[in-house]
């Protein structure tokens, strides 16, 4: 059997919504997708890597669509430290130099890096609807990206 997430991050890497904020969207999550088997909150001190599980596809230049993905899995590397997490220092693509942060790249599927996120597990729906992502963003105080992760 295979499980799924819907796990949605701030835009900013490293914004962090208040509590109040946090346990608001939380509770708007539980009441539109009533079906899931647990809705979390996390959170982290350091900036964790969001993945999109079996669903990864390749990683992409945004500038100029070249694919990055082995580039891109060694400046994970690079970038990652385990006692702070990731750095999000800005690197020169090989491509055409676009200077920019891993959580900049194009992700096929999405998938990013944050201190928090909002997950619904084994929610029982292919994707999450828009007006519910844009009323979670009023909530949360930011522009959210939304990540499908299948394990």
């Amino acid at each position: 059997m295979s499980d799924n997430w819907i796990t949605l991050i701030p835009d900013d890497p490293r914004f962090v919504p208040d509590s109040a904020r946090q346990h608001r969207a939380r509770d708007r999550l539980v009441t539109a997708l009533p079906a899931a088997d647990e809705i979390e909150i996390d959170t982290s001190e350091a900036v964790q890597f969001m993945d999109c599980g079996g669903n990864f596809e390749r990683v992409l230049c945004p500038a100029c669509r070249s694919d990055l993905t082995d580039w891109w899995s060694d400046r994970m590397d690079d970038d990652y430290d385990a006692t702070g997490g990731f750095a999000l220092a800005t690197y020169a693509t090989p491509c055409c130099a676009k200077v920019l942060t891993l959580h900049d790249l194009v992700y096929e599927w999405p998938q990013g890096f944050a201190r928090f996120s909002l997950s619904a597990f084994n929610p029982r729906v292919a994707a999450l609807d828009e007006r519910l992502r844009q009323e979670l963003e009023a909530i949360l105080g930011t522009k959210l990206r939304v990540i499908l992760r299948h394990l």
